[in-house]
């Protein structure tokens, strides 16, 4: 039964890195088509979302009632920023079909700004507390620009 074991798992390595190379091969293959705009708008995503969770890890996330980790709310941000996804695949189409090829690059800004804006709200929320980064909050905000 052992010698079957070991015999598996040495098969299993080789195909096992193979595997993960040719996995991290198209994901890099992917990232580097990517527009730098495109790119941009994954990387705040991103870090909108990793500092959302570092939020209700400390217990600090207003998207719950105790403000701990709530998957509810983790699902409905990761479905938010891939509707946003779905509204830039529509703009580019668009702005394709009508020879307008600003029109995704314009939705992609859009999508930084208020992703940006989230993304300070969890950093002072976190605690990190800069205040260039607040007084730019206090502006999206509506707040004033004293």
């Amino acid at each position: 039964m052992w010698d079957r074991m070991t015999h598996a798992m040495e098969f299993m390595k080789p195909n096992v890195l193979k595997w993960t190379g040719a996995v991290i091969g198209a994901v890099m293959a992917w990232w580097a088509g990517l527009s730098a705009i495109a790119q941009a708008l994954l990387l705040v995503q991103g870090a909108d979302i990793l500092t959302g969770i570092l939020c209700a890890v400390t217990g600090k996330s207003p998207k719950s009632e105790s403000g701990m980790v709530s998957s509810r709310a983790l699902t409905m941000g990761v479905i938010k920023k891939g509707l946003e996804w779905l509204v830039v695949g529509i703009c580019i189409y668009v702005g394709g079909a009508l020879e307008m090829t600003g029109i995704g690059g314009a939705a992609m800004t859009y999508m930084i700004a208020t992703e940006l804006v989230s993304l300070l709200e969890n950093l002072q929320i976190f605690g990190l507390d800069i205040p260039v980064l607040r007084r730019i909050l206090d502006v999206a905000q509506g707040g004033k620009t004293e």
